[in-house]
């Protein structure tokens, strides 16, 4: 597990790190910690290596906000389980836009780390154990649900997008893989099930993903698939 935090106050960052060490030590674990003191080298460090499993990110920065930071962060690693720090609760209030897990209020103590890691940890363990195993011409691949942009029928078979830009192609029925799917994927159209942690909006006749990948949606499912997106943004947060 890599867990980072980017925060522009040096002795916040030093005593958060205290915070980690003795958090872990009591469940006699170890786990990998970065340290960010500015956005720009969070950024590039997503860049070069994308693998952050829990982040926790100032709201206030001196160049860019920290909801500005994590719609940039969403872009790249939707699925990271973003914690926001802030000395002002009321701007945490807008982390529901970029789907935030939970917000910690300087300064912080003990017990307000614990409670939140705890709660982050058993999500990340559970959303960990969430895969498809997708067989093709003699392949066997392993996928993860957090993986999965979407999923479309395309020339008699199905066609996995996935975040790494690669596609998976899969050869049971769509409904086949729709019942072995989670809560978070919905069949917005008959030929289409999209990953409702990478939908931006939903429009007249589409679903807006990130990257400005867009898919139908059928008007028979838009009004269920709108409720479902707003309970699904509702719930990602505190």
């Amino acid at each position: 597990m890599k867990i980072c935090i980017c925060d522009d106050e040096k002795d916040f960052i030093h005593n958060f790190q205290l915070l980690l060490e003795q958090y872990f030590k009591k469940r006699k674990t170890i786990h990998h910690f970065n340290f960010f003191e500015n956005e720009e080298d969070l950024l590039s460090y997503l860049d070069s290596q994308n693998d952050i499993d829990i982040l926790f990110l100032d709201i206030k920065f001196q160049t860019y906000s920290g909801i500005e930071i994590a719609e940039k962060i969403r872009a790249i690693n939707p699925s990271v389980i973003l914690i926001f720090l802030t000395a002002f609760p009321e701007y945490a209030l807008s982390g529901y836009k970029v789907k935030a897990f939970d917000y910690l209020v300087k300064p912080l103590s003990y017990t307000q780390l614990e409670n939140v890691l705890d709660r982050a940890i058993s999500e990340l363990t559970s959303n960990k154990n969430n895969f498809l195993v997708v067989k093709d011409s003699g392949n066997i691949f392993k996928i993860k649900f957090s993986e999965i942009v979407y999923i479309e029928t395309y020339n008699r078979n199905i066609l996995f997008h996935l975040t790494s830009r690669s596609e998976i192609t899969g050869h049971e029925s769509l409904k086949t893989y729709e019942t072995k799917l989670d809560k978070r994927f919905y069949r917005c159209h008959t030929g289409y099930i999209v990953n409702m942690a990478y939908v931006t909006s939903i429009q007249k006749d589409c679903a807006v993903l990130n990257l400005n990948i867009t898919i139908p949606v059928s008007r028979y499912k838009k009004k269920k698939f709108q409720m479902l997106f707003t309970d699904f943004l509702c719930n990602s947060i505190f």
